[in-house]
């Protein structure tokens, strides 16, 4: 059987925190237009220092090999299908490129860190596993809330497709989200759930039965209704 040929844009990202998962029900967002548009995205957090120590990996044309490389290697390959040699390639804007920088941003969790930008149309839904197999050897699917199942400030395994876009909206270069894995557990993104135990204390609540008693007659001809 023949062997598939790497493609020189596809990279998959290795043990990256993801950040503003929408994987399980599409993001919407509403256009200048006034039009709906809903689509699969995903943030995916580096520490800069991993970076720079080149400790940050992804796999990329069969290797596994420091992540910077093989981001800059597959962007390098779309601008080159899109555009040709390299002194044909655009200038772009830091905005206008899927490889982003944290610090530029005033999210939770973004400081010190660059981040991969990642979405897809809602008909090129990603593929959503688990970092379990089934009996067949395949990857499990991840279900919303199930175990071992990606959400935001999660660690996770992701492929990317880059491509470059050149038409009415512009010029860029973008990452598509192609697949994505649960990895390990990290300190999910938003506000931690209240704990009631922790809230309210004794000396808060009445004497039992003082409201919400039992025998109290809904139909007392006292009652007003325009209160309910």
């Amino acid at each position: 059987m023949t062997q598939k040929k790497p493609d020189p844009m596809k990279v998959i990202l290795l043990n990256v925190r993801a950040s503003f998962l929408s994987v399980f029900q599409p993001n919407v967002q509403k256009q200048d237009d006034g039009s709906i548009r809903e689509t699969w995205k995903a943030n995916f957090l580096v520490g800069k220092d991993a970076i720079k120590d080149k400790s940050a990996k992804a796999k990329y044309m069969g290797k596994v090999m420091p992540l910077m490389d093989a981001l800059k290697a597959a962007s390098a390959a779309a601008k080159e299908k899109k555009w040709g040699p390299e002194s044909k390639w655009p200038k772009l804007k830091p905005e206008k490129v899927f490889i982003r920088d944290g610090d530029l941003e005033d999210w939770d969790g973004y400081a010190d860190q660059r981040y991969v930008s990642a979405n897809a149309q809602l008909q090129d839904k990603p593929a959503c596993v688990t970092n379990r197999k089934d009996g067949n050897g395949n990857w499990i699917d991840a279900e919303p809330g199930g175990r071992a199942s990606p959400y935001s400030g999660c660690y996770v395994n992701a492929t990317i497709v880059v491509w470059a876009q050149d038409n009415e909206h512009g010029k860029r270069v973008n990452a598509q989200l192609k697949a994505i894995q649960f990895y390990a557990d990290g300190d999910a993104f938003g506000a931690a759930p209240s704990d009631p135990n922790d809230d309210f204390d004794d000396d808060m609540v009445g004497e039992e039965g003082d409201i919400g008693d039992d025998d109290v007659n809904d139909d007392d001809e006292g009652d007003d209704d325009s209160l309910v």
